[in-house]
């Protein structure tokens, strides 16, 4: 043998126990389990803790980290987490094909076994401008890749289960090729719930209450429990893991790669199982086997002969203590080694010097609330000028950055700043440059700064920036996973110095363009009515 684990305790998960092993591994695949000694080059005492398969992300979007998959992939291993399917629709709302096989290929300089869903929605809609689109024939395409393992979660609920022939298309494709159907399914009434899963969706993440994931348990969907950075699930909910052992797997979905950093990856979902009482065995399960074997990733599932040797050792509270990666011990990277193509590094097309627009709507704001996506019409006196900080009425803008020339502005309540201004390109779903700020000439100064760096996340105090170089389709870096959490933080800490009062303020701007989300948002073609689904006029 090239290793053994001794002393390790081996989940048998069709009998639901532990037992104390020696475990035998050569050629990248286990050989052996023995309760005798294995002889071998190299051996490793366990001392009775966990030697587990490694850990699986059901869903998750890779750009919320503002990593490549490559830096994503050494945030989250340290953690136990060898495997995660990624459905990148942002990059794919950049580049569009390009983007998600950008991603394919970077994944391949990481260590840890990295899948992908097909972003089935891009763009959500056509009331603002991107800069790629996946149509069925991109979905046929993709489909043929091994890396390919679902069509990514299905967000236009209405479309799917009217029989848009765009989405069922992509879904028979899918199922032809054997592969999953990711939904996306929040609160939907049964009559509309049962519709969606009749079409052939399979799976959701978007439940956080024990009830509403029984109903789709019981109807026959797959669930993922999911920890993310702004969405949970409850403590209640997790004891649909012990009734129903076999439908329950985790994912992340968004969470940021600061929060990653802090708290864990999915194995915090394993602890708060764990935690809420499911018996480690069970929590283990959803947190591998379950979804490796829903993805059809059975030979990594199980630490069993002839399986490969992607394991784990944690100790009892499922802290990852050592890697064990193609049958070898992983060793310690200090930094990420990755080159991206130079031609999704300039990927911003905004001339400069920059000429803003003028709010055109005097008498309506958008109006935030922190901790909410949700934004509301607030009804205005009729504004003479275009800044009126006492009422925390600032100026927002969105500046199209795919050379198309188009920007819009309006008036947004909410953000507090008392100086300064702030600019994103990372701005869901198209990534457009979105800021605000207190003076036209504060905003022009964040704004070229995004431009200047090629995408990135600025914030000017009036005499200084902080920034984050977000040089690949602007949202995301090749830098390492402990800077960009350092700048992120930086970013926040000057956010709140010039008076914003949200506790995440960079993340709610990459929000305000996002025209499915309630009730009013502004794109790059203006202000948009998204329950009427039409421009404010």
């Amino acid at each position: 043998m090239d290793l053994v684990i001794e002393n390790a305790l081996v989940p048998d998960f069709e009998k639901l126990t532990f037992e104390k092993l020696n475990v035998g591994i050569k050629d990248g695949k286990i050989r052996k389990l023995s309760k005798s000694s294995i002889k071998a080059k190299d051996r490793v005492d366990a001392k009775n803790i966990y030697l587990a398969p490694g850990l699986i992300d059901c869903h998750c979007h890779i750009e919320s980290t503002h990593l490549l998959p490559s830096g994503f992939a050494k945030a989250v291993s340290r953690f136990g987490t060898l495997h995660v399917v990624a459905d990148c629709h942002e990059i794919a709302n950049v580049f569009g094909v390009d983007g998600v096989r950008l991603f394919i290929e970077n994944s391949k300089q990481s260590e840890i076994n990295i899948n992908f869903a097909i972003p089935s929605c891009v763009p959500a809609t056509d009331f603002a401008t991107s800069g790629g689109r996946i149509d069925v024939d991109d979905v046929e395409k993709l489909l043929k890749d091994e890396k390919i393992v679902a069509l990514g979660e299905l967000m236009n609920v209405p479309g799917v289960v009217a029989g848009d022939e765009r989405f069922i298309k992509m879904i028979q494709l899918t199922k032809k090729a054997g592969k999953r159907v990711n939904g996306h399914a929040p609160h939907l009434d049964s009559q509309t719930l049962k519709k969606y899963i009749e079409r052939g969706v399979e799976d959701d993440h978007e439940s956080y209450t024990y009830d509403e994931l029984k109903q789709k348990i019981e109807l026959g969907l797959f669930v993922f429990l999911r920890e993310g950075s702004t969405e949970f699930t409850e403590d209640r909910a997790y004891k649909v893991i012990k009734e129903y052992p076999e439908r329950v797997a985790f994912c992340t979905d968004d969470k940021s790669v600061g929060d990653i950093l802090k708290s864990g990856h999915i194995n915090y979902n394993l602890k708060k199982a764990v935690k809420n009482g499911i018996e480690p065995i069970l929590a283990l399960k959803a947190a591998s086997y379950n979804g490796l074997r829903y993805y059809g990733l059975n030979e990594y599932s199980e630490v069993k002969p002839d399986k490969k040797a992607y394991l784990v050792l944690f100790d009892k509270e499922f802290n990852a203590k050592k890697l064990i990666i193609d049958g070898k011990i992983a060793r310690k990277k200090d930094s990420v080694s990755t080159k991206t193509p130079d031609r999704f590094k300039h990927s911003i097309h905004v001339k400069t010097p920059l000429t803003l627009p003028d709010i055109k709507i005097k008498n309506l704001a958008i109006k935030v609330n922190d901790g909410s996506l949700i934004t509301e019409k607030m009804e205005i006196e009729e504004q003479k000028g275009e800044f009126n900080l006492g009422e925390d009425l600032l100026k927002m803008v969105v500046v199209e950055r795919y050379g198309h020339g188009f920007s819009s502005a309006c008036f947004v309540h909410g953000f507090g700043l008392k100086r300064g201004a702030m600019a994103t390109s990372l701005a869901h779903d198209c990534h457009n440059i979105v800021a605000v700020g207190t003076s036209s000439e504060e905003l022009k100064r964040v704004i070229e700064k995004v431009i200047e760096l090629s995408g990135g996340q600025v914030v000017s105090d009036g005499e200084r920036f902080e920034y984050l170089k977000l040089e690949v389709g602007g949202i995301t870096t090749e830098q390492n996973p402990e800077d960009v959490a350092k700048r992120v933080e930086s970013l926040k800490k000057l956010s709140h110095s010039i008076g914003c009062k949200l506790t995440s303020p960079l993340d709610m701007l990459s929000f305000m363009a996002l025209e499915v989300i309630p009730h009013i948002k502004l794109t790059d073609r203006g202000l948009f009515d998204v329950d009427k689904f039409s421009y404010i006029r």
